[in-house]
């Protein structure tokens, strides 16, 4: 079976015609998102004040918060069976990381099973251990959102509280109904590629643990926005549950917007709708945050994989331009 079969999808987003079509309709959006907002961003420009503490301490708990996911996937993955020691799994988390940055978010998925088949672990196990866990974040991100601030935004966007209510109520169903389901999905998966089958089953404890750190990540990630902004633009509302609120909504948003690198421009306009919307900020303030936000978490993201990949054998490297390949055969 080849690369491109086993991944239609990641071979068709591989494909350059429609890489430069992505790009150019984000760029297209994010004109139109700021055409109208330049002047006010200007003149808040003006009065910028940049206080780097603020910053530094906002970074540290970014890497926090990577680190707390990066022991979810472990968790799960231990759920299966797969024991793969952290300072491996850091490496091997990073530089999928970079996957959110090609369209359709599938290379993320198949770089940790390639990564973790190379270290003696079940491929299959760590693909499914990321896959749950994106799913265990989305629905944790939807929990926390309703939690710290629905009513707000839900001034923004009516309908948005009562939406987030109905993902979280499916979140929990679908986490108290995963130890019945996933038996005979993975079973299903594991016969279609011909690959055996974890050698363990996730428990009900594993599976809550695995979304109370995901849940954790939430708060710490709009923590640090909230830092963030004291440091860019204190003039903005600090309230931390707002903060929170805010965040964990935008970036959902452009995390679900499957064709968009990272969520490139769509983040940063709902971050900027949110923010003016529940009256945290002025229409100017919320722009200069929103994309000097978006250049701040773009670094934190990518720099660590970056690192992770250089001290990356050769041979693991090449493995990555088609990460398929290795997840057709037994590991």
């Amino acid at each position: 079976m080849t690369p491109t079969s086993s991944w239609p999808a990641g071979g068709a987003l591989r494909h350059p015609a429609l890489k430069v079509l992505v790009l150019l309709f984000t760029g297209v959006f994010i004109a139109w998102a700021l055409h109208g907002q330049w002047a006010e961003m200007r003149a808040s420009a003006r009065d910028l004040r940049v206080e780097w503490c603020w910053i530094a301490a906002a970074s540290a708990t970014v890497l926090a918060v990577y680190a707390l996911l990066i022991q979810s996937w472990r968790v799960l993955l231990r759920g299966w069976g797969g024991d793969l020691p952290y300072p491996a799994a850091v490496r091997i988390w990073t530089i999928a990381n970079l996957g959110r940055w090609i369209p359709g978010k599938v290379w993320s998925v198949a770089a940790l099973s390639v990564l973790a088949a190379r270290e003696g672990v079940s491929g299959t196990a760590a693909a499914g251990a990321a896959v749950l866990g994106t799913l265990l974040n989305i629905g944790a991100g939807f929990g926390i959102g309703v939690i710290m601030g629905a009513e707000g935004l839900d001034t923004v966007y009516p309908g948005f509280r009562t939406g987030a209510m109905v993902a979280t109520a499916v979140f929990i169903a679908g986490v108290l109904a995963l130890p019945r389901l996933l038996p005979p999905v993975l079973g299903w998966f594991a016969a279609k590629r011909g690959v055996p089958m974890a050698s363990k089953q996730l428990s009900a404890s594993t599976l809550w643990a695995a979304a109370a750190m995901n849940a954790a990540s939430w708060l710490g990630y709009g923590l640090a926005f909230a830092l963030f902004s004291r440091g860019v633009t204190p003039r903005i509302s600090s309230d931390p549950a707002l903060f929170i609120a805010v965040f964990t909504a935008s970036y959902l948003i452009g995390y679900l917007v499957l064709f968009a690198p990272g969520g490139l421009g769509f983040r940063e306009a709902a971050l900027t709708v949110f923010l003016v919307g529940v009256g945290a900020a002025g229409q100017g303030d919320a722009v200069i945050l929103g994309v000097t936000s978006r250049v701040w978490l773009t670094v934190l993201e990518v720099l660590p994989g970056l690192v992770s990949l250089l001290f990356l054998p050769a041979s693991q490297r090449a493995a990555l331009q088609h990460p398929s390949s290795l997840l057709d055969g037994p590991h």
